[in-house]
Order: structure tokens, then C-alpha cells, then sequence
């Protein structure tokens, strides 16, 4: 360290020497020309200063300025996230109101009928089409083959009761039969579930006028449901040679993924 030292002193040193006979060689004044000499040196350093501060501070801000935007975003993405949640409620709770308000005047039009409202609290995917749990039982005065009922037609109707739950079995089941009606000409047939959705339209002779788009609805032949409730509509109709009953295939009116209040029929 020190042999360095050593070196660029001398280095300096001579340097200085040979600057001195240059400007003394010229005739000026060698120490005037160090001076003027060493005051460039210092404007040049200070210059070079000046532009690393500067760049620096450029530097400095432009990042400062990146932090601030990033804890922006970052803040906005917070608060987008907390209004869809609470958008979300809201929107969940508006749906509840809009059920509740159906429901309600569901009961107001049926009168005639002895409705007690029930909420599904239960559905098993393995028998997601087949059945499902009620919060109401005995202490309701609900009993075993009690028609239940939705807004928008048949659902089921009630297989086993508790003292405060009952379970049902929707129209689906291809264990369920029901006595209905197409309503346009009053033709009588038996509607069974097909375990995958829809239902079949049974007993129905070929050659009898029936087409597709025809309302059916439960039958004044029925012991258990009342007549008049709207079951479904007739979406396939097909007629196999040989065969003394048409095939008929038949969408429920009720959707079967979308149903929460319903009603059971005392």
C-alpha cells in the first residue's frame, strides 16, 4: 500500500515538472497556470458532482415514485376485492328478499290450498334428484303423502316424517308416479321420473292429438295431489311402430337446481 503511495506521489510529481517547463517553455507564468489549471480540475469535479447528485435524485425519485404507485395499486386491489364481497352479500341478499316476496305471494294466490312454507335444508348429491330434507316435521302437522309444491308447479311429495324435518321425493324418481292431464284437450296419463331430469308421459295411445310445447298439470284422477297444479311441458313426442303408447318425454316446470322455499299442501 504504502510502495503505491510512493508511486503515484511521484507519478504527480512529475507530471506537475513536466506541466511547469511546458508553460514555463511558452513564458507564462507557471504558477498563475497551476492555479488556473487546478480551478479546472475543481470545476470539472464539481461539475461531475453536481450531475451524479442530480442523476441520483432522478434516480431516487423515479423509484420513490414506483413504491408510491405499486402501494396505490395495491390498495385499489384491496378495495375492489372488499365491495365484490360486499357486492356479493348484497346481491345474495337481494336474491333471499326476491324468494321471500315470491313465496309470499305464491301463498296469497292459493288460498284454496292449506300451505305451510318450508326451506330445504338437505340434499345429498348421490340423491340429488331423487330427494331431499325439509325443516318441517310433525310439529307442523306435516304426514306422510303430503303433495309439495314450488311457485312454479310440482315438486313431490312427502315420503317420511320426523318431529321437525321431513323428506321428500321429488317427481324425478322413477319410483314417483302422478296422475296428470294435458291441459289443452284434458287427455289422461301417468307421469313417472326418469332418474335423469326430465319425466315420461306413460299411457298416452298413439294416434291421440298431443304435440310438442303442451302444458301438463296434475288430474282431477289423482287421490294424493291436488288438480290443476302445473307439472310440465311436453318437449319430445315419439311413435314407434308396434307400439300402442307413444313415448313422450316431458321437462318439468320446476327448476330442479335452483329450488330453496316450497310448499307443502295440508
Amino acid at each position: 500500500m504504502k510502495t503505491l503511495i510512493v508511486i503515484f506521489l511521484i507519478l504527480t510529481l512529475g507530471l506537475l515538472i513536466v506541466f511547469i517547463d511546458t508553460v514555463g517553455s511558452r513564458g507564462g507564468n507557471p504558477i498563475e497556470e497551476v492555479l488556473n489549471f487546478l480551478r479546472d480540475i475543481g470545476g470539472l469535479i464539481s461539475r461531475a458532482k453536481n450531475n451524479i447528485e442530480n442523476t441520483f435524485t432522478f434516480v431516487w425519485t423515479f423509484f420513490e415514485k414506483q413504491v408510491q404507485l405499486i402501494n396505490k395499486v395495491s390498495n385499489l386491489e384491496l378495495q375492489t376485492s372488499k365491495l365484490k364481497t360486499e357486492n356479493n352479500i348484497l346481491t345474495n341478499q337481494v336474491r333471499e328478499l326476491k324468494r321471500v316476496e315470491v313465496a309470499s305471494g305464491f301463498k296469497e294466490e292459493n288460498k284454496n290450498f292449506t300451505l305451510v312454507g318450508a326451506r330445504i335444508t338437505r340434499r345429498e348429491p348421490a340423491q340429488w334428484l331423487n330427494t331431499a330434507l325439509l325443516d318441517r316435521g310433525k310439529a307442523d302437522g306435516i304426514k306422510p303423502n303430503t303433495p309439495v309444491i314450488s311457485e312454479n308447479g310440482l315438486v313431490g311429495k312427502v315420503i317420511s316424517v320426523s318431529n321437525y324435518t321431513s323428506r321428500i321425493l321429488f317427481i324425478l324418481d322413477p319410483g314417483n308416479t302422478v296422475s296428470v292431464k294435458v291441459i289443452r284437450n284434458n287427455t289422461m296419463g301417468v307421469l313417472r321420473g326418469d332418474g335423469k331430469g326430465d319425466c315420461t308421459l306413460l299411457y298416452i295411445p298413439s294416434g291421440v292429438d298431443i304435440k310438442i310445447g303442451d302444458m301438463v298439470s296434475t288430474s282431477e284422477a289423482s287421490e294424493l295431489y291436488p288438480s290443476g297444479i302445473p307439472v310440465g311441458r311436453i318437449s319430445n313426442i315419439s311413435n314407434t311402430p308396434g307400439k300402442t303408447f307413444l313415448d313422450i318425454t316431458v321437462i318439468p316446470t320446476v327448476d330442479f337446481s335452483n329450488i330453496y322455499y316450497l310448499w307443502i299442501v295440508k
